[in-house]
């Protein structure tokens, strides 16, 4: 309770000094192919998936940034589980976007989160937890002050938890992403 009063003071601080159009929500689709690293014996595999993110970040669209994301993913991979897996993140990342008088306002974007993957998989629980480091490319469309739509390019390293098993080392994948979202700025 005490966790939930301070960030709520802090949120409200932040949005009470902060100038127009700093605090920004958003919500996007990302189309995820993730290549797992070949693991105990299994062979190198490409699994398309697809994730939905939500995040709050503080700065102009034609400046710096941070952004704190939260993800769901649904793993289609027999890699980890018999059926499907549920995966889900958090993340933070610091953009820079740049202003090139242009219609568009193109950013890189780099940082780092953690996960966990709710599996079914004989892990002795039933979930493996996760770190990732990030970096991507893309752009913000404006449509008005307020709005914008946002289209990008993500990779993530992924390194999983290692599982109990003998001769078992972590498990690693690559994800690559192909983010589009829409962004309301207050």
């Amino acid at each position: 309770m005490k966790n939930f009063i301070l960030f709520l003071t802090l949120f409200s601080f932040t949005s009470l000094s902060a100038n127009t159009t700093d605090i920004y929500m958003g919500f996007g689709l990302a189309r995820v192919n993730e290549t797992l690293a070949p693991y105990l014996g299994s062979k190198k595999t490409t699994i398309p998936n697809s994730e939905v993110s939500l995040k709050i970040g503080y700065g102009k669209r034609s400046s710096y940034a941070a952004e704190f994301t939260i993800d769901y993913l649904e793993n289609h991979s027999k890699y980890y589980a018999q059926g499907d897996a549920q995966k889900f993140g958090f993340n933070v990342s610091i953009l820079k976007a740049y202003n090139f008088g242009i219609y568009i306002n193109p950013y890189l974007k780099v940082g780092f989160g953690a996960g966990m993957l709710k599996t079914s998989a004989d892990t002795n629980n039933q979930s493996l937890t996760y770190g990732n480091f990030h970096a991507g490319a893309g752009f913000f469309i404006p449509l008005s002050r307020q709005m914008d739509i946002e289209v990008a390019y993500q990779y993530r390293y992924i390194s999983y938890e290692k599982i109990k098993l003998d001769n078992a080392s972590n498990p690693t994948s690559h994800l690559n992403a192909i983010y589009t979202g829409f962004n309301i700025r207050f």
